[in-house]
């Protein structure tokens, strides 16, 4: 993880400690504009909540950033518990589950439309790039014929991919 996703996870942790929803909002936004899969993973994290009491020493990588109680989503501190496990627990002030879920779903929302609109504007600058090879001084003709295919097959796919029927 780069040091600018490490700083916009943290600002969505911080924000949920703080009781800041303006700040989450911000903080997801940031956070959708970067590379890698912290966005999923923190909106992923944000809404699950199932939340374990207890973590073993040797389990990596399951910890959640957040604790979930009541209804509220709070911060989450991890402190020793018994014989090679952690106890997670609630960190600061928290926000109503209901508003950290709509601020998930709004950034989610807006993140997939981005990516939509871009696949879709994929079949332009395919149709653009297939004129251009008409008029190439040496481009092979069957090759330029099978790119175009396959590169329209895989803006479909990618489409279909994108499609809200295929979503679990």
């Amino acid at each position: 993880m780069s040091d600018a996703e490490k700083q916009a996870v943290q600002c969505v942790v911080d924000a949920v400690v703080g009781g800041d929803l303006g700040r989450l909002k911000s903080g997801l936004a940031r956070l959708s504009e970067l590379p890698g899969y912290e966005f999923s993973t923190v909106t992923g994290q944000l809404m699950n909540t199932d939340q374990r009491e207890k973590f073993s020493m040797f389990v990596i990588g399951y910890e959640s950033p957040f604790y979930y109680r009541d209804g509220h989503v709070f911060g989450a501190v991890y402190t020793p518990s018994e014989f090679m496990c952690k106890k997670a627990s609630p960190s600061g002030e928290g926000l109503p589950f209901e508003q950290v879920r709509d601020a998930v779903l709004k950034a989610r929302g807006e993140h997939d439309e981005k990516v939509l609109q871009k696949a879709l504007g994929l079949k332009a600058a395919l149709e653009e790039m297939e004129d251009l090879l008409k008029r190439h001084s040496f481009a092979d003709s069957k090759l330029t014929s099978l790119a175009h295919v396959e590169l329209h097959k895989g803006q479909a796919l990618l489409l279909a991919a994108l499609n809200p029927v295929n979503a679990h």
